[in-house]
C-alpha cells in the first residue's frame, strides 16, 4: 500500500493557497520520506526519491489554489510520485548506458532545487479557480429515488508539466497514470448514505457506491480513458480506447464491458466482479484476464485468488440495490449500515461483536435493514441520550408458562 503521508494542519494549507514558500517547505519536509519511500516502492530503486520528491512539491505549488484540507493534500502528492516515477524511468531509458540515476539528494538539497524552480514560475497558479463552473454528478438517495443535480467539487491533481519538468508517460497505463496530473483531471465524491451516477464519456457510465470518491484523469477518451477508485464503483463503458481503473496499487483495464470495483482504504482485499466483457487485472505480483460472470479478489501483498459468492456479494451488493451479508460479524455489518444507510450505530457491549448476521435487505429501506439485523443478531436497535443509534442485546422472548401438573387423586379413607 502506498504510504500515508503526516498530516498537515489547516493554517499551512491556508498558508500554502496564499502562495506561501514556507508553508509548501513545512509540507515537504514533513512528506520527504514518505514520498522517497512510495517512489522507491513504485520504481524498485531508492534513487528515484529525490527527482520524484522534487517534481511532488512542485506539482502541490501549482494546484495550491484548489487544495482544501489534507486529504486532497495527500491525493495531490500521490499523483504527483507515480507520474514522477515514470517520468525518471522515462529520463533513464533515454541514456545509451542503460540509465544514468539521478544524483543524490538530501530534505535540504532538493528543497532547494524546488525553491529554484518556484523562482521561474508565474506568481499566479495555474491552477483553476473555484469560481469556475464545478462538475456534476446525478445523486441517488438512500432511499432509492433520484435527487436533484448536485454540485461537485473540481480538485486539480497537478500541473501536467512545471517549468522544466515533464510528466513523460508510455503505453496505456502510463498514460493512464499520467492523466491524473492533467488541468482538467476532475475528483467526484459521495458521501456516507448516498450513491451517485456520473457520464464519464460517450456510452461510459460509473454508479459510485457510498462513502467513494474517484478520479476522472483529464483528456478523457483521447488517448485513454482512466479513472482511479477509493472506495467502490461499477462502470459501463462502450467499446474505445483503453479504459482503465486504478485502486490502490492495482489496475483494471478493458476496450468494453461492465464491472464492478470495491477498494475501501482498509478494506482486506481489492474486489473485482466482472459483468460483461474481459477485464485484465494487474497487480505487482500478478496479472490475470478476468472473463464475464467471474470474480477476483487482489489481497494487499498483491497475490490474486477466486473469492468466494458470498464475499463478493457482500462486496458489491450494492450494484444490485441491496446490503447482503452471509455468517458476517456484526462488527462489520455495523460498519456497513453506517457506510450505505448513514447509520452509525455502536454498542456498550463488544461481547456482541462476534455474532454472525445473515441477511439480504434492499437499500432503499432503512427501516428493513434495522428489522433484519434485529432479528439475525438477536439485537435490539435503540437510541441512546443523544440521540444515537446503539444496539443492545435483545432480551430473551419469554417462553410459554407451563401447564399446571395435575393433582394425584386423592384417597379414600379406608384405603
Amino acid at each position: 500500500m502506498a504510504p500515508t503521508f503526516p498530516s498537515v494542519d489547516n493554517a499551512t494549507l491556508k498558508a500554502l493557497r496564499k502562495g506561501d514558500t514556507s508553508a509548501l517547505e513545512r509540507i515537504h519536509r514533513a512528506a520527504y520520506a514518505a514520498v522517497l519511500a512510495e517512489a522507491s516502492h513504485q520504481s524498485g530503486d531508492t534513487s528515484f526519491g529525490p527527482p520524484v520528491a522534487e517534481l511532488a512539491m512542485l506539482t502541490v505549488w501549482e494546484a495550491r489554489a484548489n487544495i482544501e484540507n489534507a486529504e486532497e493534500l495527500e491525493d495531490a502528492i500521490h499523483a504527483a510520485v507515480r507520474g514522477g516515477v515514470t517520468r525518471e524511468q522515462r529520463r533513464r531509458a533515454a541514456h545509451k548506458d542503460g540509465g544514468t540515476p539521478s544524483a543524490a539528494g538530501t530534505v535540504d538539497s532538493t528543497w532547494t532545487h524546488i525553491k529554484a524552480e518556484i523562482a521561474k514560475m508565474p506568481a499566479t497558479p495555474g491552477a483553476r479557480k473555484h469560481s469556475e463552473p464545478k462538475h456534476h454528478v446525478e445523486k441517488v438517495n438512500a432511499d432509492g429515488g433520484r435527487g436533484v443535480m448536485i454540485a461537485v467539487g473540481v480538485l486539480l491533481l497537478g500541473a501536467a508539466a512545471v517549468g522544466g519538468w515533464f510528466v513523460l508517460q508510455s503505453g496505456a497505463h502510463g498514460q493512464a497514470t499520467s492523466s491524473y496530473t492533467l488541468p482538467d483531471a476532475k475528483n467526484v465524491t459521495v458521501t456516507v448514505g448516498q450513491r451517485g451516477n456520473l457520464p464519464l464519456g460517450p456510452g461510459d457510465t460509473a454508479a459510485i457506491g457510498s462513502d467513494s470518491r474517484i478520479t476522472v484523469g483529464g483528456d478523457y477518451g483521447t488517448k485513454v480513458r482512466a479513472v482511479r477508485v477509493d472506495g467502490s464503483a461499477n462502470f459501463r463503458v462502450s467499446t474505445g480506447v483503453h479504459f482503465e481503473v486504478n485502486a490502490k496499487d492495482v489496475s483494471i483495464g478493458t476496450t468494453s464491458g461492465s464491472f464492478a470495483v470495491r477498494a475501501y482504504k482498509d478494506d482486506p482485499a481489492i474486489i473485482v466482479r466482472v459483468k460483461e466483457g474481459d477485464v485484465k487485472v494487474d497487480s505487482p505480483k500478478e496479472s490475470k484476464t478476468i472473463s464475464a460472470g467471474k470474480s477476483i479478489a487482489v489481497a494487499k501483498d498483491g497475490t490474486m485468488s477466486e473469492p468466494a459468492p458470498a464475499e463478493v456479494d457482500q462486496a458489491l451488493g450494492w450494484t444490485e440495490g441491496k446490503v447482503d451479508f452471509t455468517n458476517t460479524p456484526l462488527k462489520v455489518v455495523m460498519a456497513e449500515m453506517a457506510r450505505w444507510y448513514d447509520l452509525p450505530v455502536t454498542t456498550k457491549d463488544t461481547s456482541l461483536y462476534s455474532r454472525p448476521v445473515t441477511m439480504a435487505v434492499a437499500l432503499d429501506s432503512k427501516k428493513d435493514a434495522i428489522a433484519a439485523l434485529e432479528q439475525s443478531a438477536s439485537v435490539k436497535f435503540t437510541y441512546d441520550k443523544d440521540s444515537k443509534p446503539v444496539l443492545q442485546d435483545a432480551p430473551k422472548k419469554a417462553g410459554k408458562p407451563a401447564k399446571a401438573a395435575k393433582a394425584a387423586p386423592a384417597k379414600k379413607k379406608g384405603k
